[in-house]
């Protein structure tokens, strides 16, 4: 009776497990055949430009200690730019680079005797330029470094051995552009900042140190072409 039992229970197990090799209840598709009639995704189309810029600065120091000074509004500063936008890896579309050359002025005035004057500097700015495109336009965010040098200066005398006129700093700002191809206009207001005392720290005393340190809201326009 064993054995009977056995053989059957042996029989009930074996059919069932053949039969779950011949049942298909569909047929599964195979996803990896559609690959290759994917369209590539578009890639973003490169933008080279070249601009002059007009701008006017709001221009002042913060010192240490106070010198009680003043900001200045100085004018006649200009730039000359290549922006190149382009999308990285072919994803991320909001991304640009803009560098070149920019003459202008920035000081300061003090109601103190002997402080207080306005250079002529030139300067190279680095910039990563953010963009939002909508419509003809393209909102603006900045985000660079630049580094300078002071030509001349309007103070008696001129330059001493206590000045630095080597300069560099950060740069933040915001924008506006309006596209009309093969053009753009460009406004925008920029803060930079110096990280570079305009003046040795023993200037005008050995035992009183003085930290001066440049900084300017720009305001601009600035017309660009597209190159290709």
């Amino acid at each position: 009776m064993k054995k009977w039992f056995l053989s059957l229970l042996a029989l009930l197990l074996f059919f069932p497990a053949r039969g779950q090799d011949d049942v298909f209840i569909f047929e599964m598709p195979d996803d990896f055949a559609l690959l290759d009639t994917l369209e590539a995704p578009a890639k973003s189309k490169s933008i080279h430009m070249v601009g002059v810029s007009y701008g006017v600065n709001l221009s002042g120091v913060t010192s240490s200690p106070k010198i009680g000074q003043e900001r200045v509004i100085t004018y006649n500063n200009v730039g000359v730019y290549f922006t190149y936008y382009h999308a990285l890896w072919d994803y991320l579309f909001n991304f640009g680079l803009q560098f070149g050359a920019k003459h202008g002025y920035e000081g300061y005035t003090s109601p103190i005797e002997g402080y207080g004057e306005t250079c002529e500097v030139i300067e190279v700015p680095l910039i990563s330029q953010f963009k939002i495109d909508f419509s003809r336009f393209r909102l603006l965010a900045n985000v660079g470094t630049y580094g300078g040098y002071r030509l001349s200066t309007d103070r008696e005398g001129g330059f001493d051995k206590y000045d630095q006129r080597v300069d560099y700093g950060f740069i933040f700002g915001l924008g506006l552009a309006v596209v009309f191809k093969p053009f753009e206009l460009h406004v925008e207001g920029n803060y930079k900042y110096a990280v570079a005392s305009m003046y040795q720290t023993n200037k005008y005393s050995d035992i009183y140190w003085m930290y001066t340190y440049p900084q300017n809201i720009m305001l601009s326009a600035s017309l660009h072409i597209h190159l290709w």
